[in-house]
């Protein structure tokens, strides 16, 4: 059993991990829109912020951090009956470090830009399994909520897929924030409950 003082502390840390993560993710992103409109438009995905001087060190902190956080969440977990949950945000982390580790070689190799391209799809199927767990967990309408708004965010990324290519930043966008709804809404409640259950 753990100590509820440790627990209520740790309930805390979680809270906080999860909400830098998000808002570190999104403030440094704002920022790179506000210097770079034209990638909003003409330029397709989020990671074409890497490509300036200008926007490729938020973009570096925005996903590094996130990265970060969200990996010290998945520690909290693995003493939890969400240790298996926590194994899926893990994977999630690999696999958005190596989106953005792949983000810079993609220009000098048409296979870096396969493997970047596909590594993003293979990060939307884990944020989707994650967040259908969640939902399934805790089925609140904020995360139904959530989760809607991710489907329609990946909607944005098929017809872009069909070359409609200026949707593929706002579908990467709606799809993150409502993944991110899922996450500050289901999952920081679901794993709160579970780290109480340890008392």
């Amino acid at each position: 059993m753990t100590d509820s003082r440790d627990v209520t502390a740790t309930v805390t840390r979680l809270r906080r991990d999860v909400g830098a993560s998000q808002f570190l993710l999104y403030a440094p992103l704002l920022v790179c829109a506000l210097l770079k409109p034209e990638v909003t438009i003409h330029e397709g995905g989020i990671s074409n912020y890497g490509n300036y001087l200008e926007t490729a060190p938020l973009y570096i902190l925005a996903f590094a951090a996130n990265v970060g956080f969200l990996f010290a969440t998945a520690r909290l977990l693995t003493s939890t009956s969400l240790r298996p949950l926590g194994r899926v945000l893990d994977s999630l982390c690999l696999v958005e470090f190596l989106v953005l580790a792949s983000t810079f070689p993609r220009h000098f190799s048409f296979t870096f830009s396969y493997i970047h391209d596909y590594l993003g799809v293979v990060q939307f199927i884990i944020e989707f399994v994650f967040a259908v767990i969640v939902v399934a967990r805790r089925p609140v309408p904020l995360a139904w909520v959530g989760l809607g708004i991710e489907v329609a965010g990946s909607l944005g990324g098929l017809l872009s897929a069909l070359k409609v290519d200026h949707l593929l930043f706002w579908g990467q966008v709606v799809g993150s924030a409502g993944f991110s709804v899922v996450v500050c809404f289901g999952f920081v409640g679901l794993a709160a409950g579970a780290l109480r259950a340890t008392r």
